[in-house]
């Protein structure tokens, strides 16, 4: 019974991706989301538990994200020469094989961004202001894929990392933990 707790407690922590208040939204059993265009809101009321809903999307090897553009705070960007454009979250990190959907939304009032990812994803969205787009790949290539927006670099940048598929080392009495 033990060794079948560890692995699963492995699997569990292997799937926790970037968790933001963004990322989180997406197993809360509360959830609440708003359309930027119509202003309605949708929340979703489940009894399930955060680790069940995790488990499940772990089981169906699909990820979902909510990436937003963010402005920071101070930047003089005349003065500096750059952008002060972000995406938030700048890291996401998935499993081989997961299908990834990742929501990206354009919070600037007044300029455009893209998502843009080379090789092998390529992948270029381009949003208007205050709009949002749907992005869903299949994460095929471990490694780390650099992604940007092509109005706002190099600030405005970010990484997916896609993992190997975790690997569940054989139990041998050479390796096995002993609890008193």
């Amino acid at each position: 019974m033990i060794p079948v707790l560890v692995i699963v407690t492995a699997l569990l922590i292997s799937s926790i991706s970037v968790l933001t208040p963004h990322a989180l939204a997406q197993t809360s059993p509360h959830a609440v989301s708003t359309n930027m265009t119509s202003g309605n809101t949708t929340s979703t009321d489940s009894n399930n538990t955060n680790a069940s809903m995790t488990a499940t999307a772990e089981l169906d090897n699909k990820k979902t994200f909510y990436v937003f553009s963010e402005e920071m705070e101070g930047v003089n960007e005349t003065k500096l020469g750059i952008p002060g454009d972000v995406y938030s979250p700048s890291v996401l990190a998935v499993n081989e094989g997961d299908t990834v959907t990742m929501h990206f939304y354009n919070l600037d009032p007044s300029d455009r961004h893209t998502f843009t990812m080379a090789a092998p994803y390529n992948i270029n969205r381009d949003v208007g202001p205050l709009e949002n787009a749907t992005i869903t790949f299949e994460a095929s290539d471990p490694g780390v894929y650099r992604f940007h927006c092509t109005y706002h670099q190099p600030t405005m940048s970010g990484q997916v990392i896609v993992l190997p598929p975790p690997t569940i080392e054989k139990s041998t009495p050479a390796n096995r933990v002993l609890l008193k």
